[in-house]
């Protein structure tokens, strides 16, 4: 696509990523780019893989990953009840780069093995488990379509100063003014979720940008819950490798999960 086509049509979408088009094109994203998801690829070697990417949107991470050689790359978004206007952007950036990526924006994370691939060596579950009822079955269902030795890349808000498991809920006091915000983990409580999930922590990588603001109730809701002040909200980025393992803190086997028991 010539230039001036190009910059037409970039100025013809919504983009909340801030995407490289090349010929010193780049889409104007809403959202910034989180260095520590970039901290995150660095140090995984892309070349290769098969790359599963969750919550695609414009699709950023998904021709990241084929920048950085990624041999198959499948972008998953669930926008059945949501508008569409994630879809003309990502599929403009997938022409502009001649991306070889496979589109799916109507599969839910729940019904990942849908898509009939199983044997994923990267995720990244960026911006994701947050706007989930069941962030737990989403993990179970990620580690289902994962090879072992897999790498996950997870990223969201989490309270990073506070040492005990929880996660605070949002449905009458919404999080930040959204109603697709449901959990807030604790740091802890986050890496509970992913080991439980039958992974291993390898790297947490974490901003030393001011905290989000918190609003809409959030500082009350907390201090209900744990009868103290709520800490401060940060963007995190764990990377964990997908394993196999006895397991003797499961009272009994999760049948989502079982052929990973050993």
């Amino acid at each position: 696509m010539e230039r001036e086509k190009l910059i037409e049509e970039v100025a013809k979408h919504e983009w909340m990523h801030t995407i490289d088009l090349g010929q010193g094109v780049v889409t104007p994203g809403r959202w910034p780019t989180n260095p520590d998801v970039m901290r995150a690829f660095d140090s995984i070697d892309f070349k290769g893989k098969k790359v599963l990417d969750i919550g695609a949107c414009n699709g950023l991470w998904s021709f990241e990953a084929e920048r950085r050689g990624a041999a198959e790359v499948y972008s998953v978004d669930y926008l059945t009840h949501v508008n569409y206007w994630c879809t003309p952007a990502y599929k403009l950036a997938h022409e502009a780069l001649r991306s070889r990526a496979s589109y799916h924006p109507d599969l839910n994370v729940y019904d990942i093995a849908e898509l009939g691939q199983s044997d994923f060596d990267v995720v990244v579950f960026s911006g994701v488990y947050y706007h989930l009822k069941h962030p737990l079955l989403a993990l179970s269902r990620l580690r289902a379509v994962m090879s072992d030795g897999g790498r996950i890349i997870v990223e969201g808000p989490v309270y990073p100063d506070d040492e005990r498991c929880y996660a605070s809920f949002h449905y009458r006091d919404l999080l930040l003014g959204d109603k697709s915000n449901w959990y807030v983990p604790t740091r802890r409580c986050l890496r509970e979720w992913i080991e439980c999930s039958f992974f291993e922590i390898e790297e947490t990588f974490e901003q030393p940008d001011p905290p989000l603001g918190v609003l809409n109730g959030l500082k009350s809701r907390v201090r209900r819950l744990t009868g103290t002040p709520p800490p401060s909200i940060k963007r995190m980025v764990m990377t964990a490798r997908a394993v196999s393992r006895h397991d003797d803190l499961y009272s009994t086997i999760d049948p989502d999960l079982e052929r990973f028991f050993e």
